[in-house]
C-alpha cells in the first residue's frame, strides 16, 4: 500500500497534504494498533514526556516514552533525578516512514534484560540490581515523507541530550539501540554523541545504503539482489522509503526499467557513520577513553544484510586505528559482538529466541561493566 503513496508533497497545500495522509495514515494506524497488543503499562512503570524544540521551524515536540521496572524505587523520573542506573535510548524501525515494532520489541528487549538481572547473583547480593532503576527511552521521531533526513536524527539527538543533560539520566551508563531504520539512527546518534561517553550501541539489522564511486548511495548489494524474493521486508518498499526519507521524486518510466537496488540518492542517510575517518575524528575530539562497544546483528534472508556487514568492517577499522595510536595502553578497545541469524529480518525475536537471549546476556554483561566503570 505505501509504495502507491506520493512522496514529494506540498505539505502546506491542504488538499495535497490530505490526499497523501489518506494514503499513508491507514498503514501507520494498522501498525500502531498491532503494537497495542503489548500493554506497556502492565509490564513497566511508564512515563510520557514531550521535549520542546528550541530551533527549527517545526513547533511540534519530540514525543518520548520512558520505561522503568514495575514497582521500581521511584516510578516518577524528574529533572532532579539522582539515579546511578543505566539509560537505554531506543529507536524503532519502520523504514523511517512508519513505527514498526515500537513498543513490542522494546518491551521484549527491556523485559529480558530485567529477567537476567533478577538471576544475577553478583548484583542481587546488594540492595538492588543495577538494572532496577534503568530507563529505556523510546523516541517517536518524525517520519517521512512529511519529514526528510535529517529530521529523525535531529529528534533522537535532542532526546538523548535532554535525557542526559536536563534529566541527569545515564550516570550508570549510556547505551544506544535501534532496529532496522532505528539501527541506522543508532549508528549516527552514537557517532555524533561521542562526547557523552556512550558505552555501547546495539545495531540490529540496519538499513544502510552503500556508497558508489560517483558519490551517490543505493541499496544495491549482493544480499539485496539475493534476497529480493523474501519480501521481509519487501524490497520495493525499502526503495520507496529511501526515496521518501531523502525527498526523491518517483519516476515510474525510468524505475520500471531498473533492477532492484539501483535507485540512487545524493543523501547519505547514515550521516557519515559508514566512514571510518568520521568515527576516528569524533573519538579524538571527545574525552572518551574507549570506543563504544558495538553489538551488531545481521540476518541471512534479509536484503539489508550486506549493509550491516559493511558497517562491521568500518568499525573494525576504527578500532584498529585507535589501538594503533595507543599501543602501550592497558585499556584495550572493546571488540565487536557480531551475531548472524538465519530467520530473516527481525525473525530472531520470534524464531531464534536462544540467539536473542544470548545476545541480551552479553549486552547485559557490558552494561554491568559500564555501570561499575562509571561509578568507580
Amino acid at each position: 500500500q505505501l509504495v502507491k503513496c506520493p512522496i514529494t508533497v506540498d505539505w502546506t497545500n491542504v488538499q495535497e497534504a490530505d490526499e497523501a495522509k489518506s494514503c499513508i495514515n491507514p498503514v501507520r494506524a494498522i501498525l500502531e494498533k498491532a503494537d497495542e497488543f503489548v500493554d506497556l503499562n502492565a509490564l513497566f512503570d511508564v512515563q510520557v514526556i514531550d521535549i520542546e524544540r528550541s530551533v527549527g521551524g517545526d513547533n511540534s515536540p519530540v514525543h518520548m516514552t520512558l520505561l522503568k521496572k514495575k514497582a521500581s524505587s521511584d516510578a516518577a523520573i524528574t529533572k532532579n533525578n539522582d539515579s546511578k542506573a543505566p539509560l537505554i535510548l531506543y529507536m524503532h524501525g519502520g523504514g523511517f516512514t512508519v513505527r514498526g515494532g515500537r513498543g513490542a520489541l522494546a518491551a521484549q528487549i527491556f523485559g529480558y534484560l530485567h529477567q537476567i538481572g533478577e538471576t544475577d547473583n553478583d548484583v542481587n547480593d546488594s540492595a538492588n540490581s543495577f538494572m532496577d532503576d534503568a530507563v529505556i527511552a523510546m523516541v517517536d521521531y518524525r517520519l517521512a515523507p512529511e519529514h526528510q533526513y535529517p529530521s529523525a536524527t535531529e529528534d533522537c539527538l535532542l532526546a538523548l541530550n535532554h535525557l542526559v543533560n536536563d534529566m541527569n539520566l545515564g550516570r550508570g551508563g549510556i547505551h544506544v539501540s535501534g532496529i532496522s531504520a532505528g539501527a541506522t539512527l543508532a549508528m549516527e546518534v552514537t557517532l555524533k554523541s561521542m562526547d557523552m561517553n556512550i558505552d555501547s550501541f546495539y545495531v540490529d539489522e540496519p538499513k544502510i545504503p552503500l556508497p558508489s564511486k560517483d558519490g551517490t548511495w543505493s541499496l544495491d548489494s549482493g544480499s539485496f539482489r539475493r534476497y529480493s524474493y523474501s519480501r521481509m521486508p519487501p524490497v520495493d518498499w525499502l526503495e520507496w522509503s529511501l526515496k521518501a526519507y531523502t525527498g526523491m521524486e518517483t519516476n515510474h518510466e525510468v524505475e520500471s526499467t531498473l533492477p532492484y537496488g539501483m535507485i540512487t540518492t545524493d543523501v547519505d542517510i547514515t550521516g557519515g557513520s559508514i566512514d571510518a575517518a568520521n568515527w576516528k575524528r569524533s573519538f579524538d575530539e571527545s574525552n572518551a577513553t574507549q570506543l563504544p562497544r558495538l553489538f551488531l546483528v545481521t540476518a541471512n534472508g534479509d536484503p539489508l544484510k550486506d549493509g550491516g556487514v559493511y558497517f562491521k568492517h568500518i568499525y573494525e577499522e576504527v578500532i584498529k586505528q585507535v589501538e594503533a595510536e595507543t599501543p602501550n595502553s592497558t585499556e584495550r578497545q572493546p571488540q565487536i559482538k557480531y551475531v548472524e541469524t538465519t530467520s530473516g529480518h527481525t525473525g530472531h525475536y520470534i524464531f531464534e529466541l536462544p540467539i536473542f537471549e544470548d545476545t541480551m546476556k552479553e549486552w547485559y554483561a557490558e552494561m554491568k561493566r559500564a555501570h561499575s566503570r562509571k561509578l568507580n
